[in-house]
């Protein structure tokens, strides 16, 4: 068993995954944010409350669009754990997720 987990972040367009970070992280207790200015996504991660660390930040959001997504509007963030295909006995609880708007 390993010591650590790992955090990817994936664009998923059409049954295609396009791996934008991965890091390996060693809590039980993580932290995720999301900031969008405009058009732009930026994410984050901690192990601390407000000790972020950067996954990748200025992603075209776009993608997002009715027009890029083929008139989708349905859900467009959200989170959720994978095994990877694999058998495991590892679980993920989120205690809260909360969606406000920057002032």
């Amino acid at each position: 068993m390993n010591d650590y987990s790992v955090l990817r972040l994936v664009k998923r367009t059409a049954g295609e995954d396009q791996t934008w970070s991965v890091e390996q992280v060693k809590t039980n207790r993580l932290f995720l944010k999301v900031e969008v200015y405009g058009q732009d996504y930026n994410f984050y991660y901690a192990t601390e409350p407000e000790n972020w660390q950067t996954l990748t930040e200025n992603v075209d959001g776009r993608i997002l669009s009715t027009d890029i997504a083929g008139g989708f509007v349905g859900t467009y963030i959200g989170m959720y754990t994978s095994s990877n295909g694999e058998e495991s006995s590892n679980t993920a609880d989120f205690d809260y997720f909360e969606y406000s708007r920057l002032s």
